[in-house]
């Protein structure tokens, strides 16, 4: 940790519940065996018993997405060093005491103008909590598709997944190092003070939760659709995916975190990201079609990796 001139400490940690996230993504594909096959076997039987497995027939593309050596080195270096970037910009902040100063008492709200007055709102505990709870459900919807895509893709969607949680993370992390933007909490009375003491007041664009949650909601849609472009649950699934992402931008500013503006900038950063890292992979899937590339498969001993090029 290094000082502000502020006199407070800030920090640059990444959140624990999304290390969390990513270790059971990881661990998730271990113990996973089976293949393509199966899946469509165990579709056949369900629909015997009457469980709607026409919602679940893979498209007829049965392996739409692909990792690929060189494409996903480059988006997860790419990740690490923008990463590295956000950080470097911090701390050229705290050297150089870019940080805004706080004055020791609530800012003046006839400051703000135009639609982010009209969303501003003091802090609320109650609805801070709400909102992280929205957004590590909306985070945990591409299980949706892990659960029902073939279980030989869940290295792939794994890893996928990953990368664009990598991306969105760092982009929303470069936004608020460079904006530096206080917090509508701090323009009313009963501010926290430990958001104070840590820094985090003056983060406020764009909003890292609807960033993280639209990014989730984004990937789970593409990714469905493409799984099963035919499922009556699809809406359902895009539907409730972006409910949950919305549920979580109206909580951030409810509870006082963030302005209109810092959750409709997160929200476009978030479905970028979840668009264009399963886009770029259905790309890798076509150079695996023309005998190029990588193919990641979970077999019943282990785990093939087969590359062409």
């Amino acid at each position: 940790m290094s000082a502000t001139r502020n006199g407070f400490t800030n920090h640059h940690k990444f959140p624990h519940y999304i290390m969390t996230l990513m270790l059971f993504i990881l661990c998730a594909q271990i113990p996973l065996s089976a293949q393509s096959k199966s899946d469509i076997a165990n579709g056949l039987r369900a629909q015997k018993e009457g469980k709607y497995a026409q919602d679940f027939v893979p498209t007829k593309e049965e392996h739409p997405f692909a990792l690929d050596p060189v494409g996903d080195t480059v988006i997860t270096l790419g990740g690490v060093a923008f990463l590295g970037v956000d950080y470097l910009i911090e701390k050229r902040n705290e050297k150089k005491n870019n940080a805004p100063i706080f004055i020791g008492s609530p800012y003046d709200p006839d400051s703000i103008t135009g639609i982010d007055s009209v969303f501003m709102n003091p802090y609320s505990k109650n609805l801070d909590i709400t909102g992280d709870v929205l957004q590590i459900a909306t985070m945990l919807t591409p299980a949706i598709v892990m659960l029902k895509a073939p279980k030989s893709d869940f290295l792939t969607i794994g890893m996928m997944y990953l990368e664009s949680v990598l991306w969105a993370y760092s982009a929303k992390e470069f936004g608020k190092n460079i904006a530096n933007r206080i917090r509508p909490y701090m323009y009313y009375s009963g501010y926290p003070q430990s958001e104070v003491n840590s820094g985090d007041w003056h983060k406020s664009f764009p909003s890292g939760h609807t960033t993280l949650a639209f990014n989730a909601a984004a990937f789970t849609s593409y990714t469905f659709g493409t799984y099963f472009p035919d499922s009556k649950l699809k809406i359902p699934v895009i539907a409730a995916s972006y409910s949950l992402a919305a549920a979580t931008a109206y909580m951030r500013m409810r509870s006082g975190n963030h302005f209109f503006t810092d959750v409709l900038t997160g929200a476009v950063i978030g479905t970028n990201t979840g668009l264009l890292v399963p886009i770029l992979h259905t790309y890798f899937a076509q150079l695996n079609k023309s005998g190029r590339g990588l193919t990641a498969r979970i077999l019943p001993n282990g785990l093939l990796l087969r590359y062409a090029y």
